[in-house]
């Protein structure tokens, strides 16, 4: 591999660290401030259905974040 790829790698990687940074920041100040409006809880599941769906969404997820990110071992 070329070392200026590395860098570019390295570089998004920052950025990408940096923006979540930033937005969990920003996110803690206005809930501080009082401006973040509470959402209502999510129900529970109501039986097997219910949770096998809920199942389904988070593993399909899981699915594309292991395709989006070569490198991440989830």
């Amino acid at each position: 591999m070329a070392p200026h790829l590395a860098m570019d790698d390295n570089n998004k990687k920052i950025a990408a660290m940096t923006a979540v940074l930033y937005y969990l920041q920003a996110e803690a100040e206005s809930e501080m401030s009082g401006m973040l409006t509470s959402r209502p809880a999510l129900p529970e599941p109501e039986g097997f259905w219910s949770f096998s769906g809920r199942q389904s969404q988070m593993m399909l997820r899981s699915m594309a974040q292991m395709r989006l990110f070569p490198g991440w071992k989830g």
